[in-house]
C-alpha cells in the first residue's frame, strides 16, 4: 500500500508505468477501497449494523429497499444517533485514509487506468475538503490534460472544495439538493464566461 504522511505533490511528476503485476495490484487495492468507500454508509444509508440483513435489502426487491432508505431518513425507523455519530467517525477515517493512499498512487503512476475512472473519484470525493490542498489539484489537473482523468471527475471534485470554503463553484457540474423544492439542480454560474473559459479547458461544454 502507499500512503503519504502528509500530502506533498510535485507538478509536472514523471510517473512510473506500472508492469502488469503492478497494475493487477493496484486494481485489487483499488477494488477494496470501494468496498470500504461504502461499508458504513449502506449501515447509516439503511439504518442497520448487520451486514447480512443490508446485503439482503440489496440484493432483494428494490421498492422494498427504497422505502426503507425513506423511512430511515424520516426517522421513523434505523439507527440511535449515538450509532450515527460513531458509524460516521469511522467512515470519515477510512475516507481520509483510502484519500491519502489514492493521492499517493496517483502521485506514484499517475491516475489509474487498471479501473474506471468514476471509482476512484468516488473515493476522492467522499473524502473531507480539507485534504485537497492546490498542490493536489495541480496533480489532477496534469492528469486531465495527459487525458487520463475526465474533466467531469475533476470538476465535481474542485467545486466540492469550493462549495466546502463557501466559495464559488467554477465548473458548476454538480447538483445541490433544495429541501424546500425536494428537487436536485445545478447552480447558476455567478460568471459565466470565466466559467465557460474554466470548463473549456478541461474540455467540458460551454453553459449557454
Amino acid at each position: 500500500m502507499i500512503l503519504l504522511s502528509s500530502i506533498t505533490f510535485a507538478q509536472s511528476t514523471k510517473h512510473i508505468t506500472p508492469n502488469k503485476q503492478q497494475n493487477d495490484s493496484l486494481k485489487k487495492e483499488i477494488e477494496t477501497m470501494c468496498e470500504s468507500d461504502q461499508k458504513y454508509r449502506w449501515m447509516m444509508m439503511l439504518g442497520e449494523l448487520d451486514e447480512q440483513k443490508i446485503m439482503d435489502f440489496r440484493n432483494g426487491d428494490q421498492n422494498l429497499m427504497n422505502l426503507r432508505i425513506t423511512d430511515v431518513m424520516k426517522n421513523k425507523t434505523g439507527l440511535s444517533q449515538w450509532q450515527k455519530d460513531s458509524i460516521g467517525h469511522l467512515q470519515d477515517k477510512i475516507d481520509s485514509l483510502n484519500f491519502l493512499t489514492l493521492s499517493g498512487i496517483i502521485n506514484r503512476y499517475g491516475f489509474p487506468q487498471c479501473v474506471k475512472a468514476w471509482k476512484v473519484s468516488t473515493i476522492l470525493l467522499h473524502a473531507s475538503p480539507t485534504l485537497m490542498n492546490d498542490d493536489f489539484f495541480k496533480m489532477l489537473m496534469e492528469e486531465v490534460k495527459n487525458g487520463n482523468l475526465p474533466g467531469y471527475e475533476y470538476a465535481a471534485m474542485y467545486d466540492k472544495m469550493r462549495t466546502a470554503k463557501k466559495l464559488p463553484e467554477l465548473y458548476y457540474v454538480n447538483e445541490h439538493f433544495d429541501q424546500a423544492t425536494k428537487t436536485s439542480h445545478i447552480l447558476t454560474p455567478i460568471d459565466i464566461n470565466a466559467t465557460n473559459i474554466a470548463r473549456k479547458e478541461i474540455g467540458l461544454k460551454k453553459i449557454k
